[in-house]
């Protein structure tokens, strides 16, 4: 199966999983990531304003700035071209982009994530990402990877994952996925 219709039927089967599972996934994912993953003051965590039936990290972003980490969003700056990631803080005005998500604003600072909360239509058990097909956040992880370490973490509900995605030269591969049944983390190999 191609991505295309692998990415039809992932839009249908996630819109219908927020519907009977989106309330109480946020305080899951919290306790899920807490868990799992060990922050310090300081550490630059991105995450990003949920669409679409996304699963919302807004819960996970507040207590990590709570906790002392930098929260950075997304910025898409054009077409096939990485992310860019400015600062945001709870209460923080955002404005609409022109694809319509909504992004802090220009005078924010910008950084670079220590760990990257990646939303996702489904993915599989190698940790393959389906997204949308703008493979701005393949673009984004392949420059960080080829620079530094990041962590790459899919944010999902568990009926997002399907037996195999097709994997492409220019895919990148997360390195954890967090479901509201746990934190799964994947081979390191890229």
């Amino acid at each position: 199966m191609d991505k295309e219709k692998i990415r039809e039927q992932a839009r249908l089967r996630r819109r219908d999983l927020a519907k009977t599972m989106g309330l109480g996934f946020g305080t899951k994912m919290v306790e899920q990531f807490l868990a799992n993953f060990e922050v310090q003051t300081g550490d630059k965590v991105a995450g990003y304003w949920p669409i679409t039936n996304e699963v919302d990290v807004k819960p996970l972003l507040k207590v990590l700035h709570d906790n002392g980490c930098i929260c950075l969003l997304p910025v898409v700056i054009a077409r096939d071209t990485a992310l860019l990631f400015r600062q945001w803080q709870p209460g923080d005005e955002l404005i609409p982009s022109d694809l319509g998500i909504s992004e802090p604003r220009t005078d924010k600072a910008s950084g670079q994530p220590d760990i990257l909360l990646v939303p996702l239509l489904a993915f599989d058990s190698q940790g393959n990402r389906l997204g949308y097909g703008g493979g701005y956040y393949d673009m984004t992880l392949s420059e960080f990877r080829g620079e530094r370490d990041i962590t790459a973490i899919g944010i999902a509900y568990s009926g997002q994952e399907v037996d195999s995605i097709p994997n492409e030269s220019f895919d990148q591969r997360l390195d954890w996925v967090i479901t509201e049944n746990g934190a799964t983390q994947y081979n390191a190999d890229r």
